[in-house]
């Protein structure tokens, strides 16, 4: 018998995942969205084998309990405004889920009572924090004593173009909030908050195999649960842009624009990042002849065994040419996908809220996430080398 799966949010990632289900013939799929015209997109691109609902209110818990009650499955990519409170209405629906939605709240808010309901979620499951939390969880694992986890991330336009040098790949709003929300770190154990933006500095990565342009890396907020979760005291994640890219957003932000507080302007009430985003984002928008790549590389530093020891993980992806998926919607949402079916699948049976280094634990379930990115030609190098 197939198993039910459910995808509220059909955006760039989420219309991905939705896909990439249907393409499996154990899995009967819905995805819902207010936006018509983008589900009936979604629907020819499956050839009739995606259901699409659009009258599911992602601001209300009520219709998306009803929406999701009997699934086997759900797969969140709502905005990360939205995440808090869908992921408490899939709770008390009964259904297990894989998300991705960046909220802002401690989704662990919700760990009792995902307990008591029997229900198993795994949040943040995208990029980073996603598959390279997977990553740090399975080095830490294999560690005795952990000293220093550091890693970096992008998601950039090959052919960058000014004044941006940036192209939207994943929820417009979430990418303004990397450059707003104080980014948190930790040091010598302990967790301090910065600004966002700030740490700036130029980086140049030499890895076998791949010509990587110069970029900046600067502190944003993605360390999340590693903060916590896992036995370092130094935790730091670095956003990696075309240089130049943290001067100017500093400057917007400095000014408002990226304020959500309305302003009074000629008699009407507006939102500063509203009217950023009306001149933006259109511009923004990656074009379908546009390529892009994503990348991260990762560093776990530690001892086993007497022997100091540095776990380093990397990937890079760029937008796939046949299905024109970007990079960004295959490494963010595929990971989403995967550990959803190891959810459905009985191999990750984990009742409560869970981080995605939680999976890093599991070595089964990390052997076969690797090798179901792989197939989906996403791969990861891993490096093992004694310091």
């Amino acid at each position: 018998m197939k198993k039910k799966v459910t995808v509220l949010g059909n955006g760039l990632v989420g219309s991905v995942m939705a896909l990439d289900l249907a393409a499996d013939e154990g899995y009967e799929v819905t995805v819902c969205d207010a936006r018509k015209d983008k589900l009936e997109e979604t629907v020819l691109k499956s050839k009739g084998k995606i259901k699409g609902r659009s009258d599911v209110d992602f601001a209300s818990p009520a219709s998306i309990s009803a929406a999701v009650k009997g699934q086997d499955l759900v797969i969140g990519a709502v905005p990360g405004s939205l995440g808090y409170q869908m992921l408490g209405a899939v709770i008390r629906a009964g259904v297990n889920m894989s998300d991705i939605s960046f909220m802002g709240e401690d989704y662990r808010d919700w760990d009792a009572e995902a307990k008591k309901y029997g229900v198993t979620t795994f949040e943040d499951v995208g990029v980073a924090p996603g598959s390279s939390s997977v990553l740090i969880g399975y080095a830490c694992s294999r560690l005795d004593e952990v000293e220093d986890v550091t890693y970096y991330v992008t998601g950039l336009p090959t052919s960058p173009q000014e004044p941006y040098n940036y192209k939207l790949v994943f929820s417009p709003d979430d990418l303004v909030e990397e450059y707003v929300r104080p980014a948190r770190t930790k040091k010598d154990g302990k967790i301090v908050s910065v600004p966002a933006l700030s740490g700036c500095k130029i980086v140049d990565f030499k890895i076998p195999g791949l010509k990587l342009p110069k970029m900046e890396g600067f502190f944003t907020d993605g360390s999340r649960t590693l903060l916590d979760t896992i036995p370092s005291p130094n935790v730091t994640e670095y956003t990696l842009r075309y240089p130049g890219t943290a001067a100017r957003m500093e400057f917007l932000r400095e000014i408002g624009l990226f304020s959500l507080e309305p302003v009074k302007i000629n008699g009407a009430n507006i939102r500063p990042r509203d009217v950023f985003a009306k001149l933006a984002y259109p511009k923004m928008e990656l074009g379908k002849e546009e390529n892009e790549f994503t990348f991260y590389y990762v560093e776990v530093t530690g001892k086993k065994d007497g022997k100091r020891l540095q776990y380093q993980f990397s990937l890079y992806d760029e937008k796939d040419k046949e299905t024109l998926y970007p990079s960004m919607s295959r490494t963010t949402g595929f990971p989403c996908v995967i550990v959803g079916k190891l959810i459905a699948e009985g191999v990750l049976n984990n009742p409560g809220v869970n981080p995605p280094e939680e999976v890093g634990k599991n070595a089964k379930a990390v052997e076969i996430f690797i090798d179901e990115l792989k197939k989906r030609n996403v791969k990861i190098h891993q490096n093992v080398v004694e310091l």
